[in-house]
């Protein structure tokens, strides 16, 4: 028996194909961040700032989020049990929410969550809304990473006194009457 390859030219997704991609990443994105809720780690905190592109799979996504407990050095057996569920739901609803994942896909951890904030006051209600836990807000998040972004793109400074002695040869007193 003789197995046909497909050859797919991957700069020739179908729009089917990313509205699937997309559909997936968010259904496993929403299921995650719910499984995730109540628990507290560092992990979390960097899942937190990611970001992907508009056709980042789900694979690919989910293995980002366990490379960061991998490197927080969490227990992986209860990471890798909600990673597991969250990519069993991306299959399993897919077929009854595509349009509705695909629409609200986003390219942040920051925008899911905002995301699932307006689906909780859909479902919840305000007096009924689910108590949070793991996940830090999302206007909390975007604080902490425009701060991030300013000091990266901030010039070092260097106090006065340490360029002074970066400069040897420099001897001559400094005279303060030339301006």
């Amino acid at each position: 028996m003789e197995t046909e390859v497909i050859e797919v030219n991957v700069g020739e997704v179908q729009e089917s194909d990313k509205e699937i991609i997309r559909a997936r990443r968010t259904a496993f994105v929403a299921r995650f961040i719910v499984l995730r809720e109540g628990k507290r780690t560092k992990a979390h905190r960097a899942i937190e700032l990611m970001e992907w592109e508009d056709l980042t799979t789900v694979e690919e996504l989910a293995g980002r989020f366990r490379q960061a407990f991998v490197d927080n050095g969490d227990v992986m057996m209860p990471v890798d049990r909600d990673l597991r569920r969250s990519l069993a739901h991306s299959y399993r609803s897919l077929k009854f929410f595509i349009k509705e994942y695909a629409r609200r896909a986003t390219l942040s951890f920051i925008a899911a969550l905002e995301d699932y904030g307006y689906s909780n006051e859909l479902l919840f209600s305000d007096e009924d809304q689910p108590r949070s836990g793991g996940w830090r807000l999302p206007n909390e998040l975007k604080k902490i990473k425009a701060e991030r972004e300013v000091k990266m793109k901030a010039p070092s400074r260097v106090p006065k006194k340490a360029r002074k002695e970066a400069t040897p040869g420099d001897s001559a007193p400094h005279d303060s009457s030339r301006r």
